[in-house]
């Protein structure tokens, strides 16, 4: 990736707040600054961000005396991810696609990022977790290569954020060889050797180095090691956005994953600011879309019936459900597209489920996760759903029948047997 006029200021920015954060007077900041600009008088277009950021944190550590400036920092940042490792261990445990879920923990993880971010809260990562929409997602793919991957090479990035790496690593590490790459000095918050051992990354993959301390990786300057390495394997992962700006463009099976922060990087792989990535060098992507919908369900004569929809362009009857929308929690997604379909004001329950489906539009492959929640009816609502040209109680057997895609039918037995089970789920305890 090439640097583009954005980065000038940005790189400026860090390394005046690397001098703040070394403890040096406005008077040295404003040195600091001077000389950066002058090294940016002889800026070549081909260079890429990671590199013009790398030359600010080098004439900044020049001028400070200082080596390691943000070496405090990213101990914080280790720590503070160490004790969040239980908990998001746990969250990636108890999911139904564990694979799955530790991908996102540890792309999310991608948050903690000094170069772009000023304050940083490392537990920020959960609500990421929870939240962040995907911008491209190309998981099916990267499963595929990663079963046929026996050897693995792991390019991390930013402390703290290699404790979230470590979850995933312990999820893919059985039966492969994984060599996990950290900086060969120190730059920013980027992670080094002693960094990786403190996130027990040494348990889990052989640590190499970069032998350079830079922003990215250059491959042409790092150990000829770890250049044949690098042709050997049979799968690269990339982590993070200064990575991403040296590679784009390098030779390898890579996947990038990471978040994309600023607007270059967001508008070089064509997403919004803030998307997670997670996407194949050189292919077709897939936009990852969220959605939530309800499973409405009454008692009618003794018997559990659930609310439909019949869509009028394809004359399907499916499940209410509908796109999340910029802030909003999953339930609350629900809540709203239930009563925009259908007319009916709901109570949330419990998630019962969720399902995943992909679909073509405008040569674009989109890929759909939509959960699920148990609600009953509380009142008369507002429909506002033009494409629904039908609303209709069905009785749990009969949805079985009529709804068209088996996805939906594997949630309606999955809800039988839960009513069956605990039909205590429909009082006030619940909702």
């Amino acid at each position: 990736m090439k640097a583009q006029p954005e980065c000038f200021c940005c790189s400026i920015r860090q390394a005046q707040e690397a001098t703040e954060i070394a403890g040096k007077s406005n008077d040295t900041i404003w040195k600091v600054s001077q000389e950066v600009c002058a090294v940016y008088a002889r800026a070549d277009q081909n260079w890429t961000p990671a590199y013009m950021t790398t030359l600010a944190h080098d004439v900044t550590k020049k001028i400070v005396g200082i080596e390691d400036i943000f070496y405090r920092i990213k101990r914080d940042h280790n720590r503070a991810a160490l004790q969040l490792y239980p908990q998001l261990k746990n969250w990636v445990e108890k999911g139904e696609n564990r694979l799955e879920r530790a991908v996102k923990v540890a792309i999310a993880g991608n948050l903690i990022d000094l170069g772009v971010y000023r304050d940083i809260k490392v537990e920020g990562v959960l609500e990421e977790v929870d939240y962040a929409q995907w911008g491209r997602y190309q998981f099916a793919s990267w499963v595929e290569d990663l079963k046929n991957a026996h050897t693995l090479i792991y390019v991390g990035d930013n402390a703290g954020e290699i404790v979230f790496d470590r979850i995933l690593l312990e999820e893919i590490s059985p039966g492969r060889k994984i060599f996990f790459v950290v900086k060969g000095g120190p730059v920013s918050n980027d992670a080094i050797l002693e960094d990786a051992q403190e996130a027990g990354i040494d348990k889990i993959a052989e640590i190499l180095t970069t032998g350079q301390a830079e922003v990215g990786i250059a491959l042409e300057r790092a150990p000829l090691s770890l250049q044949k390495l690098w042709k050997e394997v049979d799968m690269i992962i990339s982590k993070g956005q200064g990575n991403f700006e040296t590679l784009s463009e390098a030779e390898g099976n890579i996947y990038f994953l990471l978040k994309a922060k600023c607007i270059p990087v967001a508008r070089e792989l064509g997403v919004r600011q803030g998307d997670l990535i997670l996407q194949k060098k050189g292919e077709q992507f897939e936009i990852e879309v969220h959605s939530s919908g309800g499973l409405v369900v009454r008692r009618n004569n003794g018997k559990w019936q659930v609310l439909l929809v019949k869509k009028s362009d394809s004359g399907l009857w499916t499940l209410p459900k509908g796109h999340k929308e910029k802030g909003e929690k999953e339930e609350e997604t629900a809540s709203r597209e239930v009563e925009e379909e259908t007319g009916y004001k709901v109570k949330i329950g419990p998630r019962v489920g969720e399902i995943s489906f992909r679909y073509t539009r405008d040569s674009q492959t989109f890929r759909e996760t939509a959960s699920f929640f148990l609600m009953e009816v509380v009142g008369e609502g507002k429909k506002e759903e033009t494409e629904i040209e039908e609303v209709g109680w069905r009785s749990l057997d009969d949805a079985l029948q009529i709804l068209h895609y088996d996805n939906e039918k594997n949630l309606i037995n999955k809800l039988k047997k839960l009513l069956e089970e605990k039909p205590s789920y429909l009082s006030s305890a619940h909702f």
